[in-house]
């Protein structure tokens, strides 16, 4: 691997998933903020119990913006698992991009994630059973250019919302679908646009992965 990516200890992984019988695994805001606010935490450690949808709410924003959220609302156990290059989250699955820091990172990571996001989806919605289909999928990315290739598309995967045919090739309304691909918040596209600076991305490891300032 070090001879497609040189400045990296680990490589980069495709990691997806989707709800199961392709349900609706986001219903509402609040919760693409808990999980949003899972996949800074999972990283690092665990979630504090009791949490509102207030505050979770405003660790998410914060996290976004660029600010460590509130320590009361989670607890700091270890060194991060992984680091994220890109993501995407839509209604019924999600994408990530991601790097391993230490042995068997991704697989702790996602276990963790799946677990908490699962226990808290079934509890708001008084449900039982797997909310995900089956494991996560992780892909390895060993071609640079596909990875490049990758990037992109995961970033702006959330134009299929308004525009399904897209990977055809086939927009109805360039205009429209370049605002609602810019404005969409639960992506990592505003990252890579300038237009904010999140903690969820590992801006250093892009850098050398772009091998130019992120």
């Amino acid at each position: 691997m070090r001879e497609y990516f040189p400045n990296i200890k680990f490589q980069p992984f495709h990691v997806y998933n989707r709800g199961t019988e392709k349900r609706v695994i986001f219903l509402d805001y609040i919760e693409y903020c808990r999980f949003i606010f899972l996949m800074y935490i999972c990283r690092i450690g665990s979630p504090s119990i009791n949490l509102s949808k207030k505050n979770v709410g405003q660790a998410a924003e914060a996290i976004l913006r660029g600010e460590k959220p509130d320590q009361r609302l989670f607890i700091e156990q270890y060194s991060p698992l992984v680091s994220f290059i890109t993501w995407n989250l839509l209604p019924n699955h999600f994408h990530f991009i991601l790097i391993p820091l230490v042995e068997g990172g991704i697989s702790k990571f996602m276990a963790k994630i799946a677990n908490a996001y699962t226990k808290y989806f079934n509890t708001r919605h008084q449900r039982g059973g797997r909310l995900f289909q089956g494991s996560y999928q992780s892909i390895a990315i060993k071609n640079p250019p596909y990875f490049y290739k990758l990037i992109r598309y995961i970033n702006i995967n959330h134009l299929e919302l308004i525009e399904p045919q897209w990977k055809e090739r086939i927009i109805h309304n360039r205009t429209k679908a370049e605002k609602f691909i810019d404005s969409y918040e639960h992506s990592a596209h505003q990252d890579f646009l300038g237009y904010r600076h999140s903690l969820l991305l590992d801006r250093k490891l892009i850098s050398d992965l772009f091998g130019a300032q992120f």
